[in-house]
């Protein structure tokens, strides 16, 4: 997964830190993700989105995402055992053929899974920026796409520290959280990372 940020406006206006985001914009790629991240992340507006087609890009041997709790996993089907990358490998020449006997790209995409990596690019102004990492940096936000968001706060935390550094999960942000029953509970934790987030690895 790679996260840049292509181009950012932030204008010098003498105004209120929530005016001064409203008229800010910040574009971003995000490259290598799965599509099943990318339909939360496009899910998020007002922004603008440009994503790769599978229209029109040919899909053999795709690329695709394995979750940890799915590695090293296999089901037995019919008294034949599978693994994750078995499948992968079975939709990927299935797809192939499909092409090959002149089913239109655009038609044999319907059997390519979620797990297949995509890049988008996307532009957000500073306001929307900031309640999509609100709720995207908390631990019960799907883990993928936490990762994006935590990435791209790392980028905005560096490049615009008096813009960003307050920004986290609403327990950092807001100083408690707004989960209720179903909190992680461990707000501590979180705000100790946020803290010092710029400070940490990758």
């Amino acid at each position: 997964m790679e996260v840049l940020l292509l181009s950012e406006n932030v204008p010098p206006l003498e105004e209120n830190l929530k005016v001064l985001l409203r008229h800010s914009h910040f574009t971003f790629l995000v490259d290598g993700i799965s599509r099943a991240c990318s339909h939360q992340l496009v899910r998020h507006r007002p922004a603008s989105y440009s994503q790769q087609s599978q229209r029109y890009v040919a899909m053999k041997n795709f690329p695709y995402v394995t979750p940890k709790s799915i590695e090293n996993k296999k089901v037995e089907i019919k008294n034949k055992t599978y693994s994750y990358d078995d499948v992968m490998k079975f939709i990927g020449e299935f797809y192939e053929m499909l092409v090959e006997e002149g089913v239109p790209k655009e038609d044999a995409r319907f059997v390519l899974p979620n797990a297949c990596t995509t890049r988008i690019v996307f532009t957000m102004n500073g306001e929307e920026l900031i309640h999509f990492l609100r709720l995207r940096t908390c631990t019960r936000a799907q883990w993928e796409i936490r990762k994006v968001a935590i990435k791209m706060l790392k980028i905005l935390r560096e490049k615009h520290p008096s813009l960003f550094k307050s920004v986290g999960p609403n327990c950092y942000y807001l100083g408690y959280c707004t989960e209720g029953k179903k909190s992680c509970g461990r707000q501590k934790e979180m705000k100790a990372y946020f803290s010092s987030l710029c400070k940490e690895e990758e």
